[in-house]
């Protein structure tokens, strides 16, 4: 307890730095561009808005608001593939049944972080017959997959169970209506965290996504009959949080945990852009860092350590796969103004999941220098792929990678830097984790959810 508490307040320093840093970046940029000081006042506080508003429904697992998300057709369901089809397929008159809500995924697009999981478990819940993907429009809860032998339209009844699956912190107002007619008729609220980080980190998200998911966390989460994390440490980190501030829940709450799946879609046949070709092309060794760009993910760490390592003569390059994400402003401008960039340093930012195979295949190692995750989906994929990991020492990491990770000291830099020298001096070995699909994930989770064998509950 004492070593985590000694990380939160290390990690809380090196946020409160970014900040200063983003803050310095943006007056650089007013006098730059010479606004007078009431333009760049609304200027900042619609950017502020912008940021609020395009990460409120969880793009990119809260944090990926690069892109203003065109809402699409909210009547262009995708069709269900017809070997996913089923005569039997979640019967109307089944009882138990199961609904898995998917609304903002469907409606805002996206395939990293949050709503990878989504995708993944939803194609798999309605092939195994467990669960049906269900979205919200227009106060109705529809069948998230179009074809006939699917209900349009969902009724609860007595022993339903509704999982909040998605990135529901955004959808409260929405969502309250069904969750009551579910409580009313004797159902079940399945919710699933992916982790608590705006409440336990709050400096790494805006003060109105803090406020927006508190007020989620509050109402819906605590209001659970189930609860399902996204790993171990994230239900260590959900108990203690509700332990330390003596909330309330309800009596027979369980929580559960579960692991994601690591694979991509064997049936995407998309070839690499060129620019990940060109990657691979040159004969100059690399590491990858996958993620977005924002605060938490410690990319100014791994920076940092590559820095080193060029000054030490070690001719290695560093590509980074991901979006610039919230309050990344100044480490987007010490990424294209550094004197490595587009040598050694290398960025994709509009990377397709064709690409980041590619990059996957290819690399000699995965820097993972992140501070706060609730799982680490990148760790894993790149374990699938023989890619040795190094990774920030976190629960989580040991959790998900174990013994196939090599660990560095939270944000240390110099500790990055001599284990990234020091495999690059090995000859690279391919280091395949176990395997770990998103089936295993998807029939996992339909044990925690149809038998309720959840591994814990809350001790009052």
């Amino acid at each position: 307890m004492e070593q985590q508490l000694e990380h939160e307040s290390e990690i809380a320093i090196f946020l409160a730095s970014q900040i200063q840093q983003e803050n310095m970046e943006m007056n650089r940029r007013r006098l730059a561009d010479a606004l007078d000081p009431v333009t760049a006042f609304v200027y900042f506080k619609l950017k502020e808005f912008y940021w609020t508003m395009t990460r409120q429904f969880g793009l990119a697992h809260l944090h990926d608001g690069s892109r203003t998300r065109r809402r699409l057709n909210p009547n262009r369901r995708p069709l269900l593939p017809s070997e996913l089809a089923s005569d039997d397929t979640l019967s109307s008159g089944a009882s138990g049944r199961v609904f898995i809500d998917v609304t903002p995924t469907l409606r805002f697009g996206g395939n990293t972080g949050v709503q990878r999981v989504v995708r993944e478990i939803a194609k798999r819940s309605i092939r195994d017959r467990f669960a049906l993907p269900v979205i919200v429009e227009n106060g109705e809860l529809l069948s998230y997959y179009d074809h006939p032998s699917l209900p349009l339209s969902v009724k609860f009844r007595e022993g339903d169970k509704f999982v909040l699956l998605d990135a529901s912190w955004g959808m409260l107002s929405e969502h309250q209506p069904f969750i009551q007619g579910l409580a009313d008729v004797g159902g079940q609220l399945v919710t699933v965290l992916h982790d608590l980080i705006p409440l336990i980190h709050p400096l790494s998200v805006s003060p109105e996504m803090t406020d927006e998911f508190n007020e989620w966390f509050e109402k819906i989460v605590l209001r659970s009959d189930r609860i399902i994390c996204v790993s171990k440490s994230t239900a260590m980190d959900l108990i203690g949080y509700v332990a330390r501030n003596d909330l309330a829940t309800k009596p027979h709450l369980r929580i559960g945990w579960w692991r994601l799946g690591a694979d991509f879609d064997d049936e995407e046949s998309a070839s690499p852009s060129a620019e990940a070709k060109a990657v691979t092309a040159n004969e100059t060794p690399y590491f990858v860092s996958v993620g977005t760009l924002e605060p938490r993910k410690g990319y100014p760490i791994a920076l940092e350590a590559f820095e080193r390592l060029w000054l030490r003569g070690v001719n290695a390059r560093y590509v980074i796969i991901g979006r610039a994400g919230w309050q990344s402003e100044s480490l987007v401008h010490r990424i294209k103004q550094h004197w490595e960039f587009g040598r050694r340093l290398l960025w994709l930012d509009k990377a397709s999941d064709a690409d980041l195979r590619h990059c996957y295949t290819h690399a000699c190692a995965l820097v993972y220098p992140s501070m706060i995750e609730g799982f680490g989906i990148p760790l894993v994929e790149a374990g699938r792929y023989g890619l040795p990991v190094i990774a920030s020492d976190l629960p989580v990491f040991h959790e998900t990678g174990g013994d196939h990770v090599r660990y560095f000291n939270l944000l240390d830099s110099i500790d990055l830097a001599d284990k990234i020298e020091k495999l690059y001096r090995e000859p690279i070995k391919k280091e395949e984790m176990p395997i770990y699909s998103w089936d295993d994930s998807a029939r996992n989770l339909a044990n925690l959810i149809l038998n309720d064998a959840y591994q814990t509950g809350l001790q009052r």
